[in-house]
C-alpha cells in the first residue's frame, strides 16, 4: 500500500561489453534505463552513444511484408542466438523472392479489379444508349461527348433550339444530374462544347471499348470475374504459404525486434575512451534478480545509490498495493502517477470511490447485475474498467439492502427486516429526502477533512513544512474548514452555538494566516525574509482574493457532495416512474416488460452517470487538495512479454 523503494544503478565497463550488458538487463526485466548524460552533464571526455541502428530498415520491411500478408507482427518465444546482419539479409532476400513477388502480383490484381469496377460503374450510366462505342470514339466527322448535366441545365436546353447541334441524349438520372451524351460536328465542336460548359456539363471519358454500353459492360464483367478469380487463387496460395512459414516469419521478427530494441537502448549510454557508462533504476526488492543476470557479464562493475543522493534524475514510480486495491491503480494512473515523495492514493480511491458509487447506485438486484457485467467485461474483453465495476456493484447491492430496493421494488425485502427485528426498512428514500441530502453533505465534510489531512502528511514528506502549516490545505486550512462547518452547525445545534465566538475567532485567525502564507512559508522553509515580486499593497490585495477563493472552495467542494444524495433520489424517482407506467399497462406481460425495460435503462444510464460523478468527486474535490500526480511510471526495458 505504498510506493516501492527504488535504487539508482550505475554500470561501467569495457565498450565491447556494452551489447552484452544491455542484453543481460533486458533479460532481467527489472531495469529502467536513464540517459547517463543527465548525470554527467558536460563533463569533458564523455560522449553520447548515437550510432545508427542497423536493424531499423530490416525491421520496417519485415513488418510491412507481414502486415500485407495479414499477419500481426508479434514476438514469440525464442531462445536461439541472434543472427548477424548477413544472415538476416539472406533470410530477408529469400522472403522477398518468395512472398514479395506474390504480394506484388496480388497488389497489381487488386488495382486492376478496382479500375475495372470503376469502368463498369461509369459505363452503367449509359446502359440504355444504342451506340457502338468504337464508332463513336473513332468517328471521322463528329465528336461524341459523354457525361452528366445538372437537371436545371437540362431544362435550359430549350433556349438553344435555334442551334440544331445543341441536342442532349439523356440515358439515366442520378440525384440532381442527368447522364447522357451530345454530338457535335468536328468543325463546330468548340462552339457546342462552350455552350455545354456554360451549362456545367461534366465530361466523363469512357474507356476505349467495343460494342454498345451494354455489351461493353458484359465484357468488362467477364474481365472482372477473371481478375477476381486470379486474385482469390493468389490469396489462397499466399495464405497456404503463410501457414507453412508462419513460425519462421515470427521467429525472424522476434530476432529483429530484440536486436533493434537492444541497439536503441545504446542511446542511453555514454562513452569514455574504450569504456561505457549506463545508469538506470531497479526496485529495491529486485536487486538479487538483477545481480543474477549482471554477474554473467565479464569486465563490468555496478553500484547502487538512493534517490535522495541525486537530484538530477527523478526515480520512476512502481505502485505496490494489496490485490483488492490494485484494480483502482487504473484511475490513479489516469490522473497521473504520484511523485516519489508523495503518497500512493490508491487505497483512498478504492475505498472512497466504491463507497460513493455504492450509495448512488443503491439497488440489490441491479448491483448484482453490474458486478456480473463488470466481471464479464474484464474476463472476455480484458477491460480494466470491468474489474472496478465488480466491487462497485457489490457496494450497490449492500446499500440496496439498507434502502430496501431490489430492481426498483421498494418493499420486497420487508419480511427480511421483520425477521431481524426491524418494524420497517431502515431508510425510506422518498420520505427521507432531507436526511439523505444532509448525509451526503456530511460524507463530503468527512472526505474533505481526510483529503486535507493527507495533504498535511504529503507536505511533511516532501519536506515542505510551511505548506503543511499555513497552506489552505494545511493545518491552518483544516482549522478554518472545521471552524466554518461548526459555525454553520451552530445555527441548528445549541451546544455548538455556545462556542460560536471561539469558532469565529479561529476562522478569522486561520484565514489571515492563510492570506499571508507566502511570507510565513518562506520563513519556515528557507529561514530568510520574504520579498514580494510587486508592491506590498498589490501583494496584500492578491493574497486577499486568493484567500477568499480558498474559502469559497471549502463551501463549493462540500456542496458538490449533494450530488451523492441527489442520485439516490434520482434512482428511486426513475424507478417510481417506470412502476407507475407499468401499472398503466393492460396486462401482466406488458407490465413485466415495462419493469424489465425500466431496469435496463436505469442500469445503463445510472451505471455510466454514477461512475462519472464518483470519478469527478475524486479528481476535482479530493485530488485537487492533496495530490499532484506528476511522477513518471516504472517501465522497465524488457523484451520478454510474448504473445502466442
Amino acid at each position: 500500500m505504498a510506493i516501492e523503494k527504488m535504487k539508482l544503478v550505475s554500470i561501467i565497463g569495457k565498450y565491447e561489453q556494452l551489447d552484452a550488458t544491455i542484453q543481460a538487463y533486458l533479460d532481467s526485466g527489472c531495469f529502467q534505463p536513464e540517459s547517463s548524460s543527465q548525470l554527467l552533464g558536460n563533463i569533458k571526455g564523455f560522449s553520447h552513444v548515437d550510432d545508427e541502428n542497423p536493424y531499423a530498415a530490416h525491421l520496417n520491411r519485415l513488418t510491412e511484408i507481414l502486415e500485407m500478408s495479414g499477419i500481426k507482427p508479434v514476438t514469440v518465444p525464442h531462445s536461439g542466438p541472434t543472427p548477424d546482419l548477413k544472415e538476416i539479409d539472406r533470410k530477408m532476400q529469400i522472403l522477398n523472392e518468395r512472398l514479395g513477388a506474390l504480394q506484388d502480383q496480388k497488389a497489381a490484381l487488386a488495382q486492376k479489379i478496382e479500375e475495372t469496377k470503376e469502368r463498369i460503374e461509369n459505363m452503367s450510366h449509359f446502359e440504355g444508349l444504342d451506340v457502338k462505342l468504337e464508332e463513336a470514339f473513332h468517328s471521322e466527322f463528329v465528336k461524341f461527348r459523354f457525361g452528366k448535366l445538372p437537371a436545371e441545365s437540362y431544362d435550359k436546353l430549350k433556349f438553344y433550339n435555334s442551334n440544331p447541334y445543341v441536342i442532349y441524349f439523356p440515358c439515366s438520372r442520378e440525384d440532381d444530374f442527368i447522364w447522357g451524351m451530345y454530338v457535335a460536328p468536328k468543325n463546330g465542336a468548340n462552339e457546342v462544347d462552350s455552350i455545354f460548359n456554360s451549362l456545367f456539363f461534366e465530361r466523363l471519358r469512357l474507356p476505349d471499348v467495343k460494342g454498345t454500353p451494354e455489351q461493353a459492360i458484359e465484357d468488362m464483367k467477364k474481365e472482372l470475374a477473371t481478375y477476381q478469380a486470379n486474385y482469390d487463387e493468389l490469396s489462397e496460395i499466399i495464405s497456404e504459404f503463410n501457414d507453412l512459414e508462419m513460425d519462421d516469419y515470427l521467429t525472424l521478427y522476434t530476432q529483429l525486434k530484440r536486436s533493434y530494441d537492444a541497439f536503441e537502448i545504446r542511446r542511453y549510454a555514454s562513452k569514455y575512451g574504450d569504456s561505457f557508462m549506463l545508469v538506470g533504476w531497479i526496485p529495491e526488492d529486485s536487486i538479487t534478480l538483477f545481480e543474477s543476470y549482471m554477474d554473467q557479464v565479464d569486465a563490468i562493475e555496478y553500484s547502487y545509490s538512493d534517490p535522495e543522493d541525486t537530484k538530477l534524475i527523478e526515480p520512476p514510480i512502481k505502485l505496490e498495493n494489496p490485490k483488492p486495491f490494485r484494480r483502482f491503480e487504473y484511475y490513479v494512473e489516469m490522473f497521473g502517477v504520484p511523485g516519489y515523495n508523495e503518497i500512493d492514493p490508491t487505497p483512498f480511491v478504492a475505498i472512497a470511490y466504491t463507497l460513493l458509487y455504492g450509495i448512488m447506485f443503491a439497488d440489490v438486484g441491479q448491483g448484482i447485475i453490474l458486478a456480473i457485467a463488470g466481471y464479464l467485461m474484464y474476463k472476455l474483453k480484458g477491460m480494466k474498467l470491468g474489474r472496478i465495476l465488480v466491487p462497485c456493484g457489490i457496494a450497490g447491492s449492500f446499500f440496496g439492502l439498507i434502502f430496501g430496493s431490489v430492481f426498483g421494488f421498494e418493499h420486497v425485502l420487508d419480511p427480511l427486516y421483520h425477521a431481524i427485528g426491524f418494524a420497517e426498512k431502515p431508510i425510506e428514500v422518498m420520505d427521507s429526502i432531507n436526511s439523505i441530502l444532509l448525509m451526503a453533505v456530511g460524507l463530503g465534510v468527512v472526505m474533505m477533512i481526510v483529503a486535507i489531512c493527507l495533504n498535511i502528511y504529503c507536505c511533511f514528506k516532501r519536506k515542505n513544512p510551511g505548506e503543511a502549516i499555513f497552506g489552505e490545505n494545511g493545518f491552518c486550512g483544516l482549522i478554518a474548514y472545521v471552524s466554518l462547518i461548526c459555525i454553520l452547525l451552530s445555527l441548528f445545534v445549541s451546544q455548538l452555538a455556545n462556542l460560536l465566538v471561539v469558532f469565529v475567532i479561529a476562522l478569522i485567525v486561520t484565514l489571515v494566516l492563510i492570506m499571508f502564507k507566502e511570507p510565513l512559508m518562506h520563513m519556515v522553509n528557507h529561514k530568510e525574509k520574504f520579498k514580494p515580486e510587486s508592491s506590498m499593497a498589490e501583494y496584500v490585495m492578491q493574497s486577499f482574493f486568493e484567500m477568499f477563493e480558498a474559502l469559497l472552495s471549502y463551501v463549493t467542494n462540500t456542496v458538490s457532495f449533494l450530488r451523492v444524495g441527489a442520485f439516490v433520489l434520482v434512482h428511486a424517482g426513475m424507478m417510481m416512474v417506470f412502476f407507475t407506467l407499468a401499472e398503466m399497462m393492460p396486462n401482466a406481460i406488458l407490465y413485466w416488460l415495462m419493469i424489465v425495460l425500466g431496469n435496463v435503462l436505469v442500469l445503463v444510464l445510472e451505471g455510466l452517470l454514477v461512475g462519472v460523478q464518483s470519478l469527478r468527486l475524486m479528481f476535482y474535490e479530493m485530488f485537487s487538495r492533496f495530490y499532484h500526480g506528476d511522477g513518471k511510471p516504472y517501465t522497465p526495458a524488457k523484451i520478454g512479454e510474448y504473445k502466442e
